[in-house]
């Protein structure tokens, strides 16, 4: 009976409207912590343990390839690969986004540089959604500047299309497929030239590193370039803008919270991970079962499909204290593990898929929030505090806000 009101329950939250996702998983967690949704075809899995174990154990568990709550809007990416192979296309992009120099050298200063411009659209203040001035653009910009890639707003005009066509069709819209696949099919026509151009003439950027890249005797074709440039940018953005969004929205309802973090900046990291344990930007991501095993006592067979619920394992009551609270302290001691494979916390996932970009969402959250805690003496919103919308993707899609600019 439990199963059945829970299941219900979960069913209602895939439609993407505002609602208690907290207590519906808080409530799976002690009554059902596996079970099955007719909703996603599938197991759901809601404790953090269970959860660990469908990213990692890949004897059991690997990424979905193709259908419902996969990647394949993008094509084959890094998620589909293993071993060796995985390891040789991945080096470039850790090496362009990972490495501490970088970070902290010219990606800092590119972060830092193009958030402060989008800061000087603001002006004098006023009216405007932070959302579109600048939580959206400025990871779009950044990424793109990685990779090279001019004229990164119209990458914006396919953008929602494509994620939307991906794990967030959890149930196989039609609709959202096929308009996740014109996106795609347009996002590799004016990417085609650019890649040709790459393998004439390699640049200091990340599509050059693909193009260019060997695995295997040869490199890469064009449509497995296009996939990982569709992956990349939409990674590289969604994490980011949603947790920066979920956060200013907690940091502006909360005023007292936004004057202690302004008054105690050391405590922005911690701030950044509590943000992501608390309103992870991804709800969950789907598995394929590849060999039978059992979940909490229940049998999963191989080609059965998993829905591991990252929002849930990060407020599992038998992993953190007080779990349903935002303590914006909480990691103040060793912040930047959780952005890293050994965090206690899964908004990147975990194992051998954990976000490669991890770090670099640290950086542009942080330098960010400085800059705004610098230039805004005062900020409300303008009509309420907006809510949080989306389920696999889940997150507000405005911040509008009335600013008062320091002198």
């Amino acid at each position: 009976m439990a199963a059945a009101a829970i299941q219900e329950q979960f069913a209602g939250l895939l439609g993407g409207r505002p609602a208690d996702t907290g207590g519906i998983y808080a409530r799976a967690r002690a009554e059902a912590p596996v079970f099955w949704s007719d909703a996603t075809e599938g197991w759901v899995v809601a404790k953090r343990d269970d959860v660990m174990r469908v990213l990692t154990d890949e004897d059991h568990f690997v990424p979905l390839s193709a259908g419902a709550g996969s990647s394949a809007s993008h094509g084959r990416t890094i998620l589909h690969m293993s071993g060796e192979e995985h390891r040789k296309k991945l080096a470039p992009i850790a090496l362009r986004i990972r490495r501490p120099a970088t970070l902290n050298g010219e990606i800092g200063d590119l972060i830092e540089e193009l958030t402060a411009g989008l800061m000087d659209e603001i002006g004098d203040g006023g009216s405007l959604d932070l959302k579109e001035a600048l939580t959206t653009p400025m990871p779009l910009i950044v990424t793109a500047r990685i990779m090279g890639l001019p004229d990164a707003p119209k990458f914006r005009d396919w953008y929602y299309d494509i994620v939307a066509a991906g794990a967030s069709n959890l149930r196989g819209d039609p609709e959202v497929a096929a308009r996740g696949i014109a996106a795609r099919k347009s996002l590799s026509e004016w990417l085609t030239p650019l890649i040709e151009e790459r393998r004439q003439s390699p640049g200091d950027d990340l599509l050059s590193d693909l193009c260019t890249l060997v695995w295997d005797g040869r490199v890469m074709d064009v449509d497995e370039v296009v996939s990982f440039c569709s992956f990349i940018l939409a990674a590289g953005v969604e994490t980011t803008d949603r947790a920066l969004s979920s956060l200013l929205k907690y940091l502006i309802a909360n005023p007292e919270e936004w004057r202690r973090l302004e008054g105690d900046r050391e405590l922005i990291p911690a701030a950044c991970a509590e943000i992501l344990r608390w309103a992870p930007p991804v709800h969950g991501v789907s598995r394929g079962v590849k060999a039978d095993t059992t979940l909490q006592g229940t049998q999963v067979r191989a080609g059965d499909r998993v829905l591991a619920l990252l929002a849930s394992a990060n407020r599992d009551e038998d992993y953190f204290a007080d779990s349903e609270t935002y303590l914006m302290d909480r990691f103040r001691d060793n912040p930047k593990k959780e952005f890293t494979p050994k965090a206690s916390i899964m908004p990147f996932g975990a194992g051998t898929h954990h976000c490669t970009g991890s770090l670099l969402a640290l950086q542009e959250m942080t330098v960010a929030l400085n800059l705004l805690l610098d230039r805004v003496e005062h900020i409300e919103f303008e009509d309420g505090v907006p809510e949080d919308v989306g389920y696999v993707l889940r997150s507000p899609t405005a911040l509008p806000v009335r600013v008062q600019v320091r002198n």
